[in-house]
């Protein structure tokens, strides 16, 4: 048996033998799969000082994601007039108004991507028959964009016939106003003058 001969066997031996052991050992030395839960608190307190940083990557896989949520959140919430402004997420097939839709996407949002939360906002506008309204906002890397129960598709936030009125603030307790207050006064007078017949 030559040197050489040697040499390559036992090289063969030491790679076969390597290979067994990260095969054997992969199970013990990886990161165990976990699940979903809330960002810390301190990282939902960076995507208020810093939105760019929590913005949503929008690319074919997450549009699937927010197109089959839709379809779900759509099928879950069943659009009813509420008497009185009870606002909640459903979890099984409910009667609910803009506000329950918005809620319960949110919620679905955060749950299959939880480091991307602070992108997930709520807002308040009047719509085009002076209604107050509830949408969800998302902060996207093509800008915001919008979800809405009244249509089945979510959108780039200026091509809904709203005036905008408050905004959630990732983070926080309290929330922005957004609103150009001419234009929500004129349509808050509107919306009186109709509910009362004159």
């Amino acid at each position: 048996m030559t040197a050489t001969f040697a040499k390559n066997i036992f090289t063969a031996f030491i790679l076969v033998t390597s290979l067994a052991a990260c095969k054997t050992l992969a199970p013990d030395i990886s990161m165990p799969a976990g699940v979903a839960v809330p960002a810390p608190t301190a990282f939902q307190d960076l995507c208020a000082r810093a939105p760019e940083e929590c913005i949503l990557p929008l690319n074919e896989q997450t549009r699937g994601l927010l197109t089959d949520l839709m379809l779900e959140v759509h099928s879950l919430v069943i659009p009813t007039a509420e008497d009185g402004d009870l606002w909640q997420t459903v979890s099984t097939p409910s009667a609910g108004d803009c506000e329950d839709f918005a809620l319960t996407l949110r919620k679905k949002l955060r749950e299959h991507l939880p480091q991307y939360g602070g992108a997930f906002l709520m807002a308040t506008a009047y719509t085009e028959q002076a209604q107050y309204h509830a949408v969800l906002t998302i902060e996207t890397t093509s800008g915001t964009i919008v979800c809405d129960i009244r249509y089945k598709r979510c959108g780039r936030w200026d091509y809904f016939p709203y005036e905008w009125h408050l905004r959630e603030v990732a983070g926080q307790r309290h929330w922005e106003d957004i609103g150009n207050h001419q234009a929500l006064a004129e349509m808050r007078a509107a919306s009186i003058r109709r509910s009362s017949g004159r």
